[in-house]
């Protein structure tokens, strides 16, 4: 078996996973891992949109737990610019890019050197960016792109799913208070 092939079957594998729960922070502890793993990336961290504040709030991220909830102008940073793209941005050195947001790093101590950055598209809307950070050095192959937005398709929809059953289930309980009062 090739390393593409055993890829996909972990994709598939990661596919089940992610369709199996709604419990957001599980879910979303499913997506870096696999994203890390998937991409041989160091690290990962996913963003998602606060609409109401436009901003991105760090919801998880392997390399630093404090970062969640961490917020950051959803118009700014490499994240700002996958967020706004059809496409993953691949940034193979974050220094040399004026959009690189360094106060993230300063704020946990870290150093970025690369990252993959994909926006999260649901139907009509965006709900935030996958990050894979700090890679092995050399470029992502046509096949590295292709498991990433798989990845996140997949991804996008798992979260897209959660968070609609989290707001149905808030819904309910309303309901059910009210009706009783």
């Amino acid at each position: 078996m090739t390393g593409t092939e055993a890829r996909l079957r972990r994709l598939v594998e990661v596919a089940t996973q992610l369709t199996s729960t709604l419990d957001l922070q599980e879910l979303l502890q499913a997506i870096i891992a696999a994203t890390a793993e998937l991409l041989s990336a160091e690290s990962s961290s996913i963003l998602l949109l606060d609409e109401s504040r436009n901003e991105l709030v760090f919801k998880i991220s392997s390399a630093s737990p404090e970062l969640a909830g961490t917020r950051m102008p959803a118009s700014e940073g490499i994240a700002g610019a996958a967020l706004a793209s059809d496409e993953p941005l691949v940034i193979t050195d974050v220094t040399s890019d004026p959009r690189f947001y360094a106060d993230i790093d300063e704020t946990v101590g870290s150093r970025t050197r690369n990252v993959v950055a994909i926006g999260l598209l649901a139907r009509d809307r965006t709900l935030g960016v996958l990050e894979a950070i700090n890679r092995p050095v050399g470029d992502l192959t046509g096949d590295d792109l292709e498991i990433a937005k798989a990845l996140a398709s997949l991804a996008t929809v798992a979260i897209d799913n959660a968070t609609m059953y989290a707001r149905l289930t808030d819904a309910v309980v309303t309901a059910r208070l009210s009706y009783r009062l």
